[in-house]
């Protein structure tokens, strides 16, 4: 009778412990989720750059659950990533504009926030699991010694699985790459009766309300397409809004990162 309990548990722990294995394994894919780049004057803050055919457009992603629609439970909300949606539109057919790179940055109280890219809001956003590793190792290795053992037998044990605990690189990891696809592209150009949108990523560690106070500020240059007039620079300072405040749980958020 001992002995058919002993192994009627046995049976439940190696189930209980499949099971989280397979909720941690299967909660490691990313689902992408689109983002539209509407025109500016769609946007919640619209500026139209005097004496020119320029018109910008924002939109910030400063609660949680904005950044969980778009990114998942990733840790960008965790790590005070904010991502900021600009969209700019050349309205004026014989310009074409682009805005120059290290020149965006978040201005608060005479304190400034340089944008960072894709990559290094990828390294940080990744720092929001590393509390959890070690449980999750613990998990992940019970599991597949029990499945291991299960399936091939113990005279079978093979590990040929990569560690999924290792950071990856933001290249190789789904997450990272939607990082990079919804960038806005620095640089880049943009072409007469054209527009050009994309994300702004800030490691900015103020809370929500502050963002009341925060300004937008970058460097946009405009270019006469016949070449009589030289380029011109213009400074651009947006103060942001913050209207809406995150609704979260912290339990839930801790399970999140758990899983």
């Amino acid at each position: 009778m001992t002995k058919t309990r002993h192994i009627k548990s046995f049976k439940t722990l190696c189930l209980a412990v499949m099971v989280l294995f397979s909720i941690s394994a299967c909660a490691s894919f990313y689902h992408f989720s689109p983002l539209s780049h509407p025109d500016p004057e769609k946007l919640p803050i619209v500026v139209k750059i005097p004496g020119s055919g320029l018109t910008v457009g924002l939109r910030s992603y400063h609660t949680a659950q904005d950044i969980h629609e778009l990114f998942g439970h990733s840790g960008l909300w965790r790590e005070h990533i904010l991502p900021i949606l600009l969209v700019v539109k050349e309205s004026n057919s014989n310009f074409s504009a682009q805005i120059l790179e290290h020149s965006t940055s978040l201005s608060l109280l005479n304190l400034y926030y340089r944008s960072i890219p894709p990559s290094q809001a990828f390294d940080i956003a990744w720092q929001a699991n590393v509390p959890y590793i070690d449980v999750k190792q613990v998990l992940y290795y019970t599991g597949l010694i029990i499945f291991t053992i299960v399936t091939l037998g113990l005279g079978s044990m093979i590990w040929v699985l990569p560690s999924p605990f290792s950071q990856p690189t933001p290249q190789s990891d789904p997450f990272g790459r939607d990082l990079s696809y919804k960038a806005y592209p620095i640089n880049a150009v943009i072409h007469p009766d054209e527009k050009l949108g994309g994300l702004l990523y800030f490691n900015f560690p103020i809370e929500e309300g502050f963002l009341n106070r925060t300004s937008l500020f970058f460097q946009l240059q405009e270019t006469s397409l016949d070449k009589k007039i030289p380029p011109k620079i213009i400074n651009v300072h947006i103060p942001l809004s913050a209207k809406k405040k995150s609704n979260v749980n912290p339990v839930l958020e801790i399970l999140h990162g758990f899983f």
